[in-house]
């Protein structure tokens, strides 16, 4: 019965009821893996083959929308990781984010007094190599990947009602990688302990060959810890916050001495790192090119991108915390230059958290601008008089901002700041004061910039070419990447147009019959249609849309976290069995 209902409806379920009919269901789940999982019983396993699923389903429905403590208080994270003084993260913000690495260095006194360091350290049990290994790696399900654009978390589940709480897959949850053999560029080649797409249905022998891996010089990388910790998760939905970012991911890395985990890399990602306990040496190289690299487009070669012979290199030791951009090319080791330390080599192991502060592309300055530019469309749509006939120019005005959504894109390509990341919703404690900060006023800035750029950009015949080739191919994939505007809100009124994001070839093909006709006079209109944009677009009205939108990608992202929180036993579940 849970599972037939939409999400909606499970919300006003009286949330203790909900709590222990939960715990129950968990416990019941529980015997039902460890049934699966074991040798014996066979008949018992194949008569239950439908049934985990549909139990993992209901967990995963009746707690994504259940209350849940704080565990560490938002402003504790941000002195953890910035500082004690308010103005801390937005110096961080003005001088090194999504520009240069960042190191915040902690006396043993600092931690001492840290309580986030101190939950998050005693999440583990750092007894020995093998007792971490089995804290972060028993009882581990899969977190399948949401579409970043997804906001129906129904839509998710009917994808996965019959894998969730599956297993966890090699690769998509966790890697067990060494690095070794360096090549000629410098970096080294990496070897994997499992294969591909593995799924290990055995929880207890798989923590026994992770341990074995350690042994052998393999590092641990477990993805999607916020989805695994409620201390981490806690600590993720704070610095998504901080940022003004939907979500931020979460991976453990437990290194043996020695060893290189991953091999030399960028990500397409800003990542934080804590060094939890050992320490780590790591060596970055900047960011050699102007473009910030966007979150999950292909990655380039690194050969010609650094010099191996220089580099910056820091030591992370226990409480430490640093800060990678995005774009910036770095390898981490645990082995240590003799004379480095008088600290044992051999017992040199390394535990760091990273959080991934993934910049998603509605977040981007881009993104902004395309808001900015949707909204100021629907603000011309409500100041026209109701049952007026329409102008030419205002039937044409829909078409003109597709065209213009795609002539930003293809700015975006070339220009630095419509690739970063835009923080007018970051919750700063300086943005709760009356005055306008320093960050918030560059951000004002920045768009009144970015739209002087817009007007001087002369696109227009690049952005018709794509057009025209992707529609004489019917080829909807240069545009898929505007899906997420179908969750901007859009007027209803009869007579007013409206543009399906996720199908735009007709209208785009309408456009081009538009220009075929008169193409001088077509253009001419165009520029007029920019032209108001950039000096009328309200950059207050953009920011509402943008913070709106913004709740409804972390309503989803909360509630799937919620869910694989709970199918860990976490989420108000600490009582149940676990495996």
């Amino acid at each position: 019965m849970v599972n037939s209902c939409k999400v909606g409806k499970l919300h006003n379920l009286q949330q203790e009821l909900v709590r222990k009919v939960t715990l129950l269901l968990y416990e019941v789940w529980s015997k039902v893996r460890l049934l699966q999982s074991s040798t014996d019983c066979t008949n018992w396993k194949d008569q239950l083959q439908s049934r985990p699923y549909e139990i993992s389903e209901a967990i995963f429905r009746l707690t994504m929308d259940l209350d849940c403590p704080a565990h560490l208080e938002p402003d504790e994270v941000r002195k953890s990781f910035f500082g004690q003084t308010e103005s801390d993260v937005e110096k961080f913000a003005l001088m090194y984010w999504e520009n240069s690495p960042y190191s915040y260095r902690k006396r043993q006194s600092d931690l001492e007094g840290d309580d986030v360091f101190t939950a998050l350290h005693n999440a583990f049990d750092l007894r020995t190599p093998d007792a971490i290994v089995e804290s972060f790696i028993r009882g581990l399900v899969s977190c399948p990947a949401i579409a970043s654009d997804e906001l129906n978390i129904d839509s998710f589940l009917d994808e996965v009602h019959d894998s969730l709480g599956a297993p966890v897959k090699y690769r998509q949850d966790v890697r067990v990688v060494r690095t070794r053999d360096q090549t000629s560029t410098g970096s080294g080649v990496e070897e994997h302990f499992f294969d591909d797409g593995m799924v290990f249905p055995d929880g207890t022998a798989f923590v026994e060959q992770c341990k074995d891996a350690i042994k052998n010089g393999f590092s641990i990388a477990l993805r999607g810890m916020e989805f695994r910790s409620e201390k981490v998760a806690a600590i993720a939905s704070a610095l998504a916050d901080l940022f003004g970012q939907p979500s931020v991911g979460a991976n453990i890395y437990f290194s043996p001495p020695g060893s290189q985990g991953l091999a030399r890399h960028y990500d397409d990602h800003c990542v934080l790192v804590w060094q939890l306990l050992g320490r780590k040496k790591w060596k970055m190289w900047p960011n050699t090119k102007s473009i910030l690299p966007r979150l999950y487009e292909p990655f380039h070669s690194l050969d010609g991108l650094v010099d191996d012979s220089g580099g910056r290199v820091e030591v992370l030791h226990e409480g430490d915390i640093m800060y990678v951009p995005r774009g910036h090319v770095h390898e981490a080791h645990t082995d240590v230059d003799e004379g480095e330390s008088e600290v044992n080599v051999s017992t040199n192991y390394s535990l760091h958290l990273t959080l991934a502060i993934e910049v998603e592309p509605p977040f981007e300055w881009e993104g902004f601008v395309h808001i900015a530019l949707h909204c100021w469309l629907e603000e011309q749509e409500l100041v026209r008089s109701p049952g007026s006939v329409q102008s030419k120019l205002e039937e044409q005005a829909p078409l003109f901002a597709l065209l213009l959504h795609v002539a930003i894109r293809l700015l975006s390509d070339n220009d630095p700041t419509l690739r970063k990341a835009c923080m007018v919703a970051a919750k700063l404690p300086s943005s709760e004061t009356s005055h306008p900060s320093s960050l918030q006023n560059s951000q004002r800035s920045t768009f009144a910039e970015i739209l002087n750029r817009i007007g001087r950009s002369n696109n227009l015949k690049e952005a018709l070419r794509l057009i025209e080739l992707a529609v004489k191919e019917r080829n909807e994939e240069p545009f898929q990447w505007m899906s997420w505007l179908r969750h901007l809100p859009q007027q209803q009124h009869d007579g007013c147009r409206r543009i399906d994001f996720c199908d735009v070839l007709g209208p785009l093909e309408e456009l081009l019959d538009m220009f075929s006709s008169d193409r001088e006079r077509a253009s001419a209109d165009f520029a007029d249609f920019k032209s108001r944009f950039c000096s009328r677009a309200v950059y207050d009205d953009a920011c509402r849309e943008f913070e709106a939108l913004l709740v409804l990608y972390r309503t989803a992202r909360t509630r799937y976290a919620k869910g694989m929180l709970a199918l860990h036993g976490k989420h108000g579940l600490e009582a149940a069995e676990y495996l």
